[in-house]
């Protein structure tokens, strides 16, 4: 049998459908880090995935999950096309991965499996993110022109209206791709069998040491930096 499923055991649709929903308001709470309150970091992808394992019930593979793509965060550029939620693919991931009865490890490739699928969802979800920055523009424009004028209230109409729709924007996100990630998840896990199996298990177990070069790489990097900096400020 393949590691990825297990035929002896599926979640109730009120179990599933609870943990969805705590981990979509964990994201869209969460997701307030990047337009409100912060930036704080309380949207790391390590936050999320703890946060979501503990809602589904496995919350050591949550911060195993949140660790590897913690390792993967820090090299996705903060600018251009090369841009992708990661913490969105975390919380996609795990929903989808640890429907798994509770008392048994969750196994390596199904995770690795959904974290996979997760990341093209991620980039649209990144897109949208973008769309709604420039939209919601006009409330910060409102915001100043109040402030000018010696008022307050624009400036905190604007942020609370504006939390109130990315919170919304998140949710509405989380759940569409919840709703067709999920399916095609759901369809390819009775598929993977075979060689395929191993090779997602074997992808699981090589992760960690790619999230460590990537760390390393980062690290190496910005110390170059710095050291060719130095020299030339003095």
């Amino acid at each position: 049998m393949c590691p990825c499923q297990s035929k002896n055991w599926s979640p109730g649709w009120a179990e599933a459908d609870l943990s969805a929903l705590l981990a979509a308001l964990a994201y869209g709470v969460l997701s307030l880090d990047h337009f409100t309150v912060g930036p704080f970091l309380l949207s790391r992808p390590l936050v999320l995935g703890s946060l979501v394992g503990c809602v589904c019930g496995h919350p050591g593979e949550g911060v195993a999950l949140g660790l590897l793509a913690e390792s993967l965060w820090v090299m996705v550029p903060p600018v251009g096309g090369g841009q992708w939620d990661v913490g969105l693919a975390v919380a996609l991931a795990g929903v989808w991965a640890f429907e798994w009865p509770h008392d048994i490890p969750v196994p390596g490739g199904r995770i690795a499996l959904a974290f996979l699928l997760a990341i093209p969802f991620s980039v649209v979800g990144r897109r949208v993110d973008q769309w709604a920055r420039r939209h919601l523009r006009l409330l910060a424009v409102r915001a100043l022109a109040g402030i000018e004028r010696g008022l307050v209230g624009p400036l905190r109409y604007s942020l609370v209206f504006g939390a109130v729709l990315w919170g919304i924007k998140s949710v509405v996100i989380f759940f569409i791709a919840d709703s067709l990630g999920g399916a095609v998840f759901n369809s390819l896990v009775p598929r993977i069998v075979g060689f395929w199996a191993e090779g997602f298990e074997r992808t699981w177990s090589l992760w960690p040491a790619l999230g460590a070069a990537a760390l390393l790489n980062q690290f190496s990097r910005r110390l170059g930096k710095n050291r060719l900096w130095i020299p030339g400020g003095l």
